[in-house]
């Protein structure tokens, strides 16, 4: 064989290496590509979905929620509870600390987050910061008294009892319900007229640029955002495009289920279904914690992430 010849071959077998290396590096950027862009993030109600309605328990749903962690699949609570008592749920459920307070009114991020290297917080817990979707507190507790002298409805807020009475309300221990009495921008209410006061109330709420939303215990009033708001929001600030599933069961999740790339609503406490306008959401058999785990095993086998 010529010089020339053998010149040509080892051209030859280095150019078919780095070709085949070339390819391979080519598939192994698609692979971590497509692994990128298969993030999931699960949103979540609290009350009477991940959490039992009468007991607050989430015994059942615990292992899942490991599940989740160890495959890196985010759990974002996404509740009428305060900033104050979410951050407690986060300790005390394990989860990173991304949330969203109030129906949408208020989201929590990770203290790290790259979010507050250009923004300041409107609140500040522990290990989490809050960015304030809405009027303060104040301008809502303003428009109730005014609104219910003027019209004179019948309704109970938060802001109108003590402590003890939210216990009665809830069933919380007094240092859970004063935790929950911490409104930064929405108010909880006991609905005492009738569905014809109620109807006349939440247009007039609505005119004035307020949302209302009924809940599994109160009427929510707040701002002109809901869970589905903060949802999107949340989306903007991840770091990665996801598939997101959402879990609730009362009228206040209706925007955050139709919202959501998937949607599993749970059976409330009276045994009935919130019924959405989409027609491919799971309807759970189970209430509560259960009810969760059916969902959210149904939603990883359909993604292909666990076997059935």
């Amino acid at each position: 064989m010529t010089c020339t010849a053998i010149s040509a071959a080892i051209k030859l077998l280095i150019g078919g290496f780095w070709s085949s290396m070339n390819s391979l590096s080519d598939r192994q950027y698609k692979v971590t590509l497509v692994m990128n862009n298969l993030w999931r993030r699960i949103y979540t109600d609290l009350d009477g979905t991940l959490l039992d309605h009468h007991s607050y328990d989430w015994a059942p749903a615990a292992p899942l929620l490991l599940e989740c962690a160890r495959r890196d699949i985010l759990v974002i609570p996404n509740t009428s509870k305060t900033a104050d008592e979410l951050e407690q749920w986060l300790v005390k459920l394990d989860l990173p600390g991304y949330g969203v307070a109030e129906n949408g009114g208020m989201i929590l991020l990770p203290a790290e987050h790259d979010y507050w290297r250009g923004h300041q917080p409107d609140w500040e817990g522990q290990r989490v910061l809050g960015v304030l979707m809405t009027r303060p507190y104040g301008a809502i507790c303003q428009w109730l008294d005014e609104n219910r002298t003027r019209h004179e409805f019948r309704f109970t807020g938060f802001h109108d009892v003590d402590v003890d009475t939210v216990v009665a309300w809830t069933g919380l221990s007094a240092a859970d319900a004063a935790l929950a009495m911490r409104r930064q921008c929405g108010e909880p209410l006991l609905w005492e007229d009738d569905a014809e006061a109620f109807e006349r109330f939440a247009e007039l709420a609505r005119s004035d640029g307020w949302t209302v939303a009924r809940g599994g215990r109160f009427v929510h009033l707040g701002d002109a955002v809901d869970k589905s708001t903060a949802m999107r929001w949340l989306e903007s600030h991840l770091p990665e495009p996801g598939h997101a599933l959402a879990l609730g069961d009362g009228e206040n999740d209706r925007a955050m289920l139709e919202a959501a790339d998937s949607a599993v609503v749970i059976r409330n406490a009276r045994g009935e279904h919130l019924a959405l306008t989409r027609d491919d959401a799971l309807y759970t058999r189970a209430a509560g914690p259960e009810g969760w785990v059916e969902g959210v095993h149904h939603w990883l086998v359909q993604e292909g992430v666990i076997n059935n």
